[in-house]
């Protein structure tokens, strides 16, 4: 099955300075690339999130995302970092 239809699951989160509503934002951009990554051999991915399409409209631009692909009990899983100022989410999820 594409990876592109595998449903993503987060695993864990870790948030400073960042409410609750722009936390489910920044997780749907998370969950949007994993998906986009996973398919390829990339390792490790670097985003801005002004790239996203809804970014914008969510109150999301402005920060970097930085994906990276670890191991999680001998799965594939990932691990991403949004950054903006003072503002840190840090997710860990994978596809299943």
């Amino acid at each position: 099955m594409s990876n592109r239809f595998k449903r993503a699951v987060i695993d864990d989160v870790s948030i400073r300075n960042i409410n609750g509503k722009l936390q489910e934002k920044l997780l749907d951009l998370f969950e949007s690339a994993m998906k986009s990554v996973a398919p390829t051999l990339v390792r490790e991915a670097k985003f801005d999130t002004t790239d996203f399409a809804t970014a914008m409209v969510h109150g999301c631009e402005g920060f970097t995302l930085l994906v990276s692909r670890i191991r999680i009990d001998s799965c594939t899983g990932w691990l991403g970092a949004f950054e903006r100022g003072d503002e840190r989410l840090d997710v860990i999820g994978h596809l299943e």
